[in-house]
């Protein structure tokens, strides 16, 4: 029993230092890109990578609901620092703009992992009836 627990225990503390790695990775891809000059269009095509650590690791850790906050707070201080820049119009809308749509994806990959699991089956309940 305290063997098993302790798996558990790694294993979680795993997903954790995954969530964090990877939102300060994903983030930080994020921001080589805005400074390479990518157009700020183009960037918001970093949902998609923090759509799929987000589904991922919802998945790979059996619904556990903070692996997706952890994934906010590696992300944060990269996205805070990117939140203070400015476009050509002298806006922080734009750079708000790109660190929402990688929340959002963070989110939406969340959301799609409770969607794709399946539902508890009832065993108590006969669903064929003849």
């Amino acid at each position: 029993m305290k063997v098993e627990s302790k798996r558990n225990n790694w294993k979680e503390m795993l997903i954790i230092l995954l969530a964090l790695a990877g939102g300060f990775l994903l983030s930080f891809l994020g921001f080589g890109l805005l400074w390479s000059g990518i157009s700020w269009h183009m960037q918001l095509i970093m949902i998609l990578p923090f759509f799929l650590l987000s589904y991922g690791l919802y998945r790979w850790s059996n619904n556990a609901t903070l692996s997706c906050v952890f994934i906010l707070v590696g992300a944060a201080p990269l996205g805070l620092l990117i939140t203070r820049f400015r476009d050509t119009n002298d806006s922080h809308l734009l750079p708000i703009l790109i660190v929402s749509s990688w929340v959002i994806g963070i989110f939406a990959g969340f959301y799609f992992g409770k969607l794709s699991q399946k539902p508890p089956t009832d065993s108590s309940k006969n669903t064929t009836s003849f």
